[in-house]
């Protein structure tokens, strides 16, 4: 299991953002790497600002956005099976 930080359940998927080496944060969605952050807010910022390199949700119109991380829920888990390991956004575009 992988510890998260925080999760925001959208329309399209849950965002999570995790704890990565050198005190960075890596944002995900279901099981899609994102992007890496230098903090949690940071991450955040981008899922308003809909500038995550998620096309489904960048796209999306009238979604109710979180501005603020106080916002998201805090602290979670993510289960991982043997066989549906994240996978980088651009290894999904190929599909």
């Amino acid at each position: 299991m992988k510890t998260i930080l925080f999760t925001y359940q959208s329309p399209v998927g849950t965002f999570w953002i995790r704890p990565e080496p050198a005190g960075r944060v890596q944002l995900g969605i279901d099981r899609h790497l994102l992007k890496s952050y230098d903090s949690p807010k940071a991450a955040a910022r981008d899922v308003a600002a809909k500038n995550t390199g998620f096309a489904a949700w960048d796209t999306v119109e009238h979604a109710v956005v979180p501005r603020e991380l106080h916002n998201w829920k805090r602290g979670s888990t993510l289960r991982s099976k043997k066989s549906a390991k994240p996978r980088l956004d651009s290894e999904s575009e190929h599909e």
